[in-house]
């Protein structure tokens, strides 16, 4: 029925840009954990002959179920939204329940993972002088898949009410890695000492495979207790509103349906569809600085390449945030939505493009090993404070611009904030890192760069009800702009 659903739903054939573009991420993103799966084996023995090569990957791959579950928690669409197109049907709430937990077996970062542990099992077969056993191994890494899946919907409920507890996780678990990075903490070794155990025998290997079914009960059990079908923050909608589309990002609700409204925007407009070349000109961005001049390869250029690499796009587009709307800005206020609504489909569309941005840049690390930890600490830069202050910047002053005009020499919209906006972008993460310098410990500033962005991250809906405040309070004189041609 989902499946059905989602073909026959005009944004499927209508929305054909974007279907295609998500489609070509989808492939082109297992293409790569195929590669890293495949390449691993050969890449282990011949880089590190004299490790236990498979004990080796079970270490990182458990580094890696830890980041995946935060990403769950912070991304996975857990599919409470799904059941309102059940709402009136005569189907149980056990059913329900099973079936959204059912259906997240097949979740994008399932699916991703489990290519690159087939990759990873085929091409170990096939590797001179990796021996391990493949069924042993096969079941702990699938298990640990989805064991990590279901305790994610366990922790979901609860988390969503308390984002400080979530904040507090995601600290923990990286003050944990910074710490075993310095060598302060022995968890890589006690994690590849877990691995070791878990593949010594078929009973053990099990033992995922049986806390993955847990997870799966337990969640089932609370799911039961505490989750309805009318729970969603659209309770005030009268009952004709509940069935939500099945486009890219309807699954959301409202501002689900914002984003898509955005993306067209951005696709069907001469300007904002230009701004998309920067994308694969940040692509190419770090052999243009460091290929030329070795006075290029310091931390602060580095960073400042970092930066732009992550976040160019979102950079680009930011920086006339609500101008892209002046020509229908009444509209939205009046007839179809709430300012916050709004400010929240931007925001997230951003996020968006910045994640999908910065996973092939960290591939950058294999040319400078410094950008395998400065590329996600900037793309979280990125997504908790500069985003965050060019939403302020637009909830101040905004100007109008036309969208059908090309960007080449246009300065439509723009202002002097714009740019002088620039120079706090870059200066926080610069005084943080040598101050951290200063004192003897450099990847303490990283660290804490890194650290300052995932807190904004997490409490963004506090920041932009910051924005939206200071938009209220500045309405009139940006209406007022957006009306004169």
């Amino acid at each position: 029925m989902s499946w059905k659903s989602f073909v026959r739903n005009p944004a499927f054939t209508q929305n054909l840009a974007t279907s295609i573009m998500m489609g070509f991420l989808a492939i082109y993103f297992g293409v790569i954990f195929i590669a890293l799966g495949a390449a691993a084996p050969r890449a282990i023995t011949e880089m590190l002959p004299d490790v236990d090569a498979p004990l080796y990957f079970g270490r990182y791959f458990l580094y890696f179920i830890i980041y995946t579950f935060l990403t769950r928690l912070i991304f996975q669409n857990f599919g409470f939204k799904d059941l309102k197109q059940y709402i009136l049907q005569k189907i149980p709430k056990s059913s329900l329940l099973h079936y959204i937990l059912i259906k997240s077996a097949a979740n994008w970062i399932n699916i991703m993972s489990i290519l690159g542990v087939a990759a990873y099992l085929v091409s170990a077969s096939y590797t001179d002088n990796y021996d391990m056993n493949m069924l042993n191994h096969g079941l702990v890494l699938i298990g640990l898949i989805y064991a990590s899946n279901y305790k994610a919907f366990l922790f979901d409920k609860q988390l969503a009410i308390n984002k400080v507890m979530t904040g507090s996780i995601i600290v923990g678990v990286l003050l944990i890695n910074y710490l075993d990075f310095k060598n302060y903490i022995p968890l890589g070794d006690i994690l590849e000492m877990i691995y070791a155990f878990l593949v010594m025998n078929l009973g053990t290997a099990l033992l995922p495979f049986i806390g993955s079914a847990a997870c799966y009960f337990l969640t089932y059990k609370t799911l039961n207790q505490v989750a309805y079908l009318e729970d969603s923050n659209s309770s005030d909608k009268s009952i004709s509103d509940i069935n939500i589309g099945n486009g890219l990002f309807s699954r959301f609700g409202k501002t689900g349906k914002m984003m898509e409204m955005e993306l067209k925007l951005i696709l069907r407009n001469k300007r904002s569809r230009n701004m998309l070349f920067i994308m694969p000109l940040m692509a190419v961005y770090p052999i243009i600085i460091h290929g030329q001049d070795n006075n290029m390869d310091s931390m602060g250029m580095m960073m400042f390449v970092a930066i732009f690499c992550t976040g160019g796009y979102a950079i680009t587009y930011g920086q006339l945030l609500l101008s892209w709307n002046s020509g229908h800005f009444d509209l939205l206020l009046t007839k179809m939505t709430s300012i916050k609504e709004i400010f929240q489909a931007k925001y997230f569309l951003q996020c968006v493009i910045i994640i999908c941005q910065t996973l092939p840049m960290v591939l950058w690390g294999f040319f400078k090993t410094e950008y395998f930890y400065l590329m996600p600490t900037m793309m979280f830069y990125n997504l908790g404070v500069v985003l965050f202050l060019y939403m302020l910047t637009a909830s101040y002053n905004s100007k109008r611009v036309d969208t059908n005009k090309g960007a080449a020499m246009n300065y439509e919209g723009f202002s002097l904030a714009l740019f002088l906006i620039i120079i706090p972008i870059m200066a926080i993460p610069m005084i943080l890192y040598y101050c951290a310098y200063a004192l003897g410990q450099p990847l303490l500033g990283i660290f804490l760069i890194g650290l300052i962005g995932l807190v904004g991250f997490v409490f963004h809906d506090k920041l932009i009800d910051v924005s939206v405040a200071l938009f209220k309070k500045n309405k009139y004189k940006i209406g007022t702009a957006f009306r004169n041609k």
